[in-house]
Formats: structure tokens, C-alpha cells, sequence
């Protein structure tokens, strides 16, 4: 018999019995939505944690101070930092000369607190930040008005800040940004009120999953660091700091690794507690998205085993159809037909089962996925050859699944089947 004449047969079949067929495609429409869901919502995450890294700074490293391990490999997990722990301006100035070249920029960050500025029934709610000058070429700071800190501001201490297009947007509405410059803001910090001068306006930007954030959002002020210390009243030094390579840098991580050797042979070699710690962002992202593509995997492959769940009510429900064509199938092989052309029939037609209930599944998993990759922040579709693998995947299992009750139908023997009532 011919494929297009099989095909027929089982559209045939299948409208005879909407409601089973319906019922046995449930577990492949589970399966194949809910892993084309999962790969499409991790995807696009893994898409938005890169992206977030890359506006860090592909090419930056960071540094850090880290608990060092003894002898014997334990790391004294009780031990506060001391003064003597910290990165100090010293140790950066020395780490920049040795690395001139290596160097474009770098930056370091206080958190101070969060601060709440008022202007009449308008308030604004801001994270502040202490840092350098070289912040700007490092962070994604987009200045729509005025400038960032700069050398002068930062070595003189000024009460001096930089506040999004959010904050002044709240703080002073209808006011344009370019006015916002030189005004006075007065902070209410958990150290007291502080007055800072606006020098610079950034607009302020959320891609990926950040996105998601209402428009309450907290948004970064950034004033100098020395200020930063002055309210903090820490002058210790630095847990972290933040280093952009050059162009003439080639591969991060090495720099990364000959960073971490330079402060621990020079500063950190005495120091029985703590070490530096320096990872360039390209093996931080390597590692989230290793980690995420884990996770998505490990979901994924949870999901599927609704897929062999599918399968399994799929040749169920065959094994039923043979059953009630016992006579049909006598019938037809006393008109001669092979137990091939048996078999390809009842093959044929839980592919067509799985087929269709993959194609729902692939429907309503592009549905799912781009719904939860938008509540998420971070609009995506499916990749063309995850839908190409789960149609294919789901004909497979109707192969698979189907052969066994294809093959008891293709061997039946016609006179025991024609007497079958």
C-alpha cells in the first residue's frame, strides 16, 4: 500500500476516535511544550546574564580579597579583616605603574547606603556609591547631561554627584536635565544629611531580566570616593576593585592570573589569612552560562520523561486499535497484502499521532516560552533546531513506540483473524 494511502488511513482513524487520540497525544504535548518552554526561557536568561556581564566589561577583570588556606587546606572562616587585609591606594598605584600598558582603566567602589532626597511632596530614592574617576569606562554609565566624576572632583573630595535620569526625573519633574545641573541635592543617609551639587546626568538602563523591575526602581548615585569615606568614616582601604584591560591585552585571563601573582607575591606574601583573588569577566560569564546550560539541561531533561510517558500511552492505545481491526487486518491479508504493508500501516499511524501532538506541543511551547521570556525581561524565541529536534524527537517515539503493536498486527494470522469477533 501505498505511504500517501497510509497516511489516509490514519487521519481516518484518528477522526474516528477524536477524543482518544486527543487523550494518547497528551503526553508528547506536555513533553514536547514543556522542553521547548524550558530551553526558550533558559536561553534567553543565559542571553540576558551574558549581556548584563558585557556591559561590566567583557574585557575587565576583578579582583578581590579571598580567605587563604593553610597547610593543611583549612581557611579560618571566623577570622574578621583587618586594616591590614584591605587593598590599599598604595598597592593600586604600584600595581598601575608595574602595568602601564596592561591598564586602560580602573575603579574601585564604597557602598555608603541608600539616601532619600526631597523636594516638596517629591521624593527620590538612590544607592550611594563611592568611586573613582575611571568608574565611566567600566560601568555602563550613559551620560545624557553634564560629566562624570572626574580627577579633580575625586582628589578634592567635593560633595559632587552623579544621579539617573530616574532620580531627577522624581526629584524634579519637569525640569530638563540639562538644568538639573548645579542644584542642590540633600541627602538623608543613616550617617546624617549630606548636600551634594549635580554635576552629571546618566541615563539609566536595565536589559534582560533587570528589565522586568517596575519604575520604583533604586537607582545609583555616584559621588567620590573619598567622600564616600568621610561618611563612612573607613579609610581601611578596598575588598574589590575593578581593572579594564587594554587592547594590547589579547587574553584576559592570563592578565587575570599574572594580576593575582603580582599582589600576592609583593603585598599578600606575609599575610597568613587572606590572598587576592583575580578572574577575568570572560571566565565569570564561561562559568554562568556553563551553570545555566546545566540547569536548563537537567530541567529539560525532567520534562522529557513526560516524552516517554507519551510513548508509552501511545503504543498503548495501538495495541487497542490492533485489537478492535483484528477482522480488517484478517480481511486484508486474505486479499493478499504482506505483513510489511501491515506494518507500515500501523507504524505510519502513530507517527502521524506523535507527529500532530508534536506539532501542538511545539506551538505551545513557542507560547509558553515567549510569554515567560517577556514576564522575565527578556524577550526570546526558540531556536529553529530546538523545534526541528522536537518534531523529530516526537516521530521517533512513533516509531519506536508504534513498532511493537505494528509488527503483533503484521503477524497475525488471517484465519484466526477472521473468526476474531
Amino acid at each position: 500500500m501505498q505511504v500517501f494511502e497510509n497516511i489516509f488511513l490514519a487521519i481516518n482513524g484518528l477522526r474516528a476516535n477524536k477524543m482518544r487520540a486527543l487523550l494518547t497525544m497528551l503526553g508528547i504535548i506536555i513533553g514536547i511544550s514543556s522542553v521547548i518552554t524550558i530551553v526558550t526561557v533558559g536561553d534567553s536568561m543565559t542571553n540576558s546574564v551574558t549581556q548584563l556581564f558585557n556591559d561590566m566589561g567583557a574585557n575587565s577583570i576583578q579582583i578581590r580579597l579571598a580567605d587563604k588556606a593553610d597547610e593543611y587546606g583549612n581557611i579560618n572562616s571566623s577570622r574578621e579583616w583587618e586594616e591590614s587585609d584591605y587593598i590599599t591606594d598604595d598597592m593600586i598605584m604600584q600595581y598601575q605603574e608595574s602595568f602601564d600598558s596592561e591598564i586602560e582603566a580602573w575603579a574601585i567602589s564604597t557602598y555608603v547606603g541608600s539616601g532619600q532626597a526631597m523636594n516638596g511632596h517629591n521624593r527620590a530614592q538612590g544607592d550611594v556609591i563611592g568611586t573613582n574617576a575611571g568608574a565611566i569606562k567600566i560601568q555602563n554609565v550613559p551620560l545624557v547631561a553634564g560629566h562624570f566624576l572626574n580627577d579633580r572632583e575625586v582628589s578634592g573630595a567635593k560633595y559632587v554627584a552623579v544621579l539617573s535620569d530616574r532620580f531627577v526625573e522624581k526629584l524634579f519633574p519637569n525640569v530638563s536635565y540639562q538644568k538639573a545641573l548645579g542644584r542642590e541635592v540633600k541627602l538623608r543617609l543613616a550617617q546624617g544629611t549630606y548636600t551634594f551639587t549635580v554635576v552629571g546626568v546618566y541615563r539609566y538602563e536595565v536589559s534582560g531580566i533587570m528589565s522586568s523591575m517596575t519604575g520604583d526602581t533604586t537607582t545609583n548615585i555616584f559621588i567620590p570616593q573619598p567622600v564616600a569615606q568621610q561618611i563612612t568614616d573607613g579609610d581601611e582601604g578596598y575588598y574589590s576593585m575593578q581593572v579594564k584591560a587594554s587592547e594590547e591585552v589579547t587574553d584576559t585571563k592570563l592578565f587575570a592570573e599574572q594580576t593575582a601573582q603580582y599582589f600576592n607575591r609583593r603585598f599578600y606574601r606575609s599575610n597568613k589569612y587572606v590572598a587576592i583573588q583575580a578572574e577575568s569577566m570572560d571566565s565569570m560569564i564561561g562559568q554562568m552560562t556553563g551553570m545555566m546550560d546545566t540547569m536548563k539541561l537537567a530541567i529539560s531533561v525532567i520534562a522529557a520523561i513526560s516524552l516517554l510517558v507519551g510513548g508509552i500511552g501511545v503504543m498503548n492505545i495501538m495495541l487497542v486499535s490492533v485489537t478492535e481491526r483484528t477482522r480488517e487486518i484478517g480481511t486484508r491479508k486474505a486479499l493478499g497484502a504482506k505483513n510489511s504493508a501491515i506494518r507500515i500501516q500501523f507504524i505510519v499511524e502513530s507517527m502521524i499521532i506523535c507527529l500532530i501532538g508534536g506539532v501542538i506541543g511545539v506551538l505551545l511551547g513557542t507560547t509558553l516560552g515567549r510569554l515567560g521570556s517577556v514576564l522575565l525581561g527578556a524577550p526570546g524565541w526558540p531556536s529553529p533546531l530546538v523545534v526541528t529536534v522536537a518534531v523529530g524527537f516526537s516521530m521517533a517515539i512513533g516509531i519506536f513506540f508504534g513498532y511493537y503493536p505494528a509488527n503483533k498486527a503484521s503477524k497475525l494470522d488471517p484465519i484466526e483473524a477472521l473468526r476474531y469477533e
